[in-house]
């Protein structure tokens, strides 16, 4: 019984419903009746006023989003005759390239989105590699606690488009001849700047 119930209170309320609808569509219809005849519209051939045709430049403010592609940019026979084509240089994501020198890894990797000044820390250390502005600096250093993890730096390059960021990092259970990072890495960046575009 109670379900005939619910089934009559569902029909009910739905024909209320319906019964709404129509009235609030029948208030609410068009007030004019337009008359009979084919649309047409009017005045559609004349010419638009107040528009410049001249282009404004620039138009748009950008950047070109792929400057230096340090993958396809760098020769592979430079990398190998460097040593870092332990296995093949490797794109990862976006304008990053993953090297690989056996005893110690390196990426290098262009960055359109962010300045010198915002890449570098208070405590790198600002120095000329082949005629460019560039930094040094820790971004792990070798302590007692990460010594089993990765020792990694960093070597920052001011561009007209943003930064190319040099990284060395190796781990010392897998590297035991365990290179010096800074000056390995500044001597690759002095042997790498020249195919960089800066």
């Amino acid at each position: 019984m109670a379900a005939k119930w619910r089934l009559l209170s569902a029909s009910t309320g739905m024909v209320a419903a319906l019964v709404s609808a129509v009235i609030v569509g029948w208030q609410s219809g068009p007030t004019e009746v337009a008359g009979a005849g084919p649309l047409h519209l009017d005045a559609t051939d004349l010419p638009m006023t107040n528009v410049s045709t001249t282009i404004k430049w620039p138009v748009i403010e950008t950047t070109d989003p792929s400057p230096f592609d340090p993958c396809n940019d760098i020769p592979f026979d430079a990398v190998q005759r460097l040593g870092l084509a332990f296995t093949p240089p490797a794109p990862e994501d976006s304008l990053r390239c993953h090297y690989d020198a056996g005893d110690y890894q390196m990426a290098v990797e262009a960055f359109v989105w962010r300045t010198y000044e915002q890449t570098i820390p208070p405590d790198a250390v600002e120095l000329d590699i082949n005629g460019h502005r560039a930094a040094q600096y820790w971004i792990m250093k070798p302590t007692d606690w990460n010594d089993r993890w990765w020792i990694t730096c960093m070597i920052a390059f001011d561009t007209s488009y943003g930064v190319i960021q040099q990284s060395l990092f190796y781990s010392p259970v897998h590297s035991p001849d365990r290179p010096d990072c800074l000056q390995t890495n500044l001597q690759r960046a002095h042997e790498l700047a020249p195919y960089y575009k800066f």
